[in-house]
């Protein structure tokens, strides 16, 4: 059943998630070895007119390491949750032997979904409902879209 096996524990369908099997990841871990083996953060550093841009190399540094570890090839059910770190929610639904949010009576004043907010406001909230409506196997063609500027 791959709805099921695709549904995290919160509603959410992993392979709408940007992070879900991304090429980025590949690509920055790539660019991080070869910057690393030609020891570009000490070329970086030299103050010149020649590379006045490179001087916030730390902070792009960071977003590429960011980049680099945030891979992951398996839905959060399968995976151990999202990019393989078990969420408070997944701890919780898997302590209760829930399912998933939607066999939880408390799910509409569940603050545990705050997190999600900043990025897919209350989609994960939403699909919930449309799981209780649809079922499992059905809610999938009417689930929310993932994040708040695709509306």
């Amino acid at each position: 059943m791959k709805s099921k096996k695709n549904t995290a524990c919160c509603g959410i369908y992993c392979p709408d998630c940007i992070h879900y099997k991304n090429k980025y990841s590949v690509y920055a871990l790539l660019l991080k070895e070869h910057l690393i083996e030609i020891n570009f953060d000490k070329y970086a550093k030299i103050k010149s007119p020649f590379g006045e841009q490179f001087q916030k190399y730390d902070e792009f540094e960071e977003v590429l390491n960011a980049l680099a570890g945030t891979e992951c090839n398996w839905a959060c059910r399968v995976g151990g949750g999202c990019s393989g770190v078990p969420c408070k929610i997944m701890e919780c639904c898997f302590s209760n032997k829930y399912e998933g949010c939607w066999n939880c009576p408390e799910v509409e004043g569940c603050d545990k979904f705050d997190f999600l907010a900043p990025r897919c406001g209350q989609m994960p909230k939403n699909n919930i409902k449309k799981i209780q409506e649809f079922g499992l196997q059905h809610w999938i063609e009417h689930r929310d879209n993932f994040y708040i500027w695709q509306k």
